[in-house]
C-alpha cells in the first residue's frame, strides 16, 4: 500500500486530504483483514502438512480456526489505533507491537541456548560475540537514524529566522528496502517450489543451495552481493518514492539523491553483512547464536520514534517515510 501512492497520482491527490487520508487508511485496514483470512487459511493446510492438525478436518472446523486468527488480527489492529497520541502508544502503536515481538523472540531464544546446553562456559564466547555485534550495531543505527545534513533553507522567511533545514540520512526508513529486497531473493526458491511435484530436485536445490549461508561458496557470494546490491538500491528507489509523494524544494533533490546512496549504503552492511560476520564468528567460538540487523534496525527506529514523540518532537515526513515518522 505504501507504493500505490507513488504507482497513482489520484491515491496522491485523495490523501492530501484528511477526508481521502481517512478512506485510504479504512480500506488498508479492510486489506490487512482479507489477506489476514487468507494467510490464516495457509496457516490451516501447512499446519496440517507438518501434523500440527488432526488430517480430514471438515470445511466447518477450518472455517472456524480461519475465522479466530482472522478475529486475532482484527482485535490486534483495533489495539494499535487505541494507542494514539492520546494514550501509550503516541502513534505507533501497531509498530510498537511490531517491535516488541522482535526482542520477546530473542529474549526467549536466548533462554532456550542457555536451558538446553550442556555446558554454560561453551556459550559464554559466543554470546559476547552476539551481544557486541548487537550492541555496535544498535548505537550505529541510533546514530544514523537521528543522523541529519543540515543545508541553507530554500525559503527566504525561514533562511531569514533559522538559516537552516534539516534532511534526514535515512529518508528511506529501515522496513521498507530491506523487506523488499528479501521478497526477491526469495521469488527464485518461491517459484521453484510450485514444480515440488513435477521437479523436486529443482526445489530442494534451491531450498539448500538459495541463501546466504549454502554448501557452494561461490554461490554464498553471489548470494550476498545480490542482497546487498538490492538493499542499496531499493533504498534509493523508496527515497524517490516519498519525494514524488510528498516533493520537497526543488533546490533539495541533490541532497535527497546523495543521502538515498549513503543510506542504502548503510542499510546494506547492517541487514546483509552484520548478520553475516555475526553468523560465522559465533559458529567459530562453538555456538551458532544468529542477530538480525533487520530485527534491531526497527527495534531501534520504533524506541527512537516514540521518545521523540513523547518528547514532543513534531516533524511532518511523507505518511511513508520514517524514521521521525514510521520505520
Amino acid at each position: 500500500m505504501s507504493i500505490v501512492p507513488f504507482l497513482s497520482s489520484r491515491v496522491r491527490n485523495l490523501i492530501a486530504q484528511p477526508a481521502g487520508l481517512t478512506a485510504y487508511r479504512r480500506a488498508i485496514r479492510v486489506i490487512a483483514l482479507l489477506w489476514a483470512a487468507v494467510a490464516a487459511y495457509g496457516w490451516t493446510r501447512l499446519a496440517g502438512y507438518a501434523g500440527a492438525l488432526p488430517d480430514g478436518i471438515d470445511w466447518s472446523a477450518r472455517l472456524a480456526m480461519c475465522l479466530q486468527l482472522t478475529a486475532g488480527t482484527a482485535v490486534m489492529i483495533f489495539l494499535a489505533d487505541a494507542l494514539d497520541e492520546h494514550g501509550l502508544g503516541f502513534g505507533y502503536g501497531a509498530l510498537i507491537f511490531y517491535a516488541l515481538g522482535f526482542i520477546e523472540g530473542e529474549v526467549h531464544r536466548i533462554g532456550g541456548y542457555l536451558a538446553t546446553t550442556p555446558s554454560i562456559e561453551a556459550l559464554y564466547k559466543p554470546i559476547a560475540f552476539a551481544l557486541a555485534f548487537t550492541i555496535g550495531l544498535t548505537m550505529a543505527s541510533v546514530a544514523v537514524l537521528l543522523a541529519v545534513r543540515r543545508i541553507p533553507s530554500p525559503f527566504e522567511e525561514e533562511r531569514k529566522r533559522r538559516g537552516t533545514v534539516d534532511i534526514r540520512l535515512l529518508t528511506s526508513g529501515v522496513l521498507r528496502p530491506p523487506t523488499f529486497a528479501f521478497a526477491l531473493m526469495a521469488f527464485p526458491a518461491l517459484i521453484a517450489n510450485f514444480y515440488v511435484q513435477t521437479n523436486p530436485q529443482l526445489a530442494s536445490w534451491f531450498s539448500f543451495n538459495w541463501g546466504p549461508y549454502a554448501n557452494i561458496g561461490w554461490l554464498d557470494v553471489i548470494y550476498l552481493v545480490v542482497e546487498a546490491t538490492l538493499v542499496a538500491l531499493l533504498a534509493v528507489v523508496v527515497t524517490a518514492m516519498d519525494v514524488r509523494i510528498m516533493p520537497p524544494p526543488p533546490p533539495t533533490y541533490p541532497y535527497f539523491g546523495r543521502l538515498a546512496v549513503l543510506a542504502g549504503l548503510f542499510l546494506a552492511i547492517a541487514v546483509v553483512a552484520v548478520p553475516v560476520a555475526n553468523h560465522y564468528l559465533t559458529k567459530a567460538a562453538g555456538a551458532l547464536i544468529p542477530v538480525s540487523g533487520v530485527d534491531v534496525l526497527i527495534v531501534v527506529a520504533v524506541i527512537l520514534a516514540v521518545v521523540r514523540a513523547i518528547e514532543g518532537y513534531k516533524t511532518s515526513p511523507p505518511m511513508t517515510a520514517s524514521p521521525t515518522g514510521l520505520p
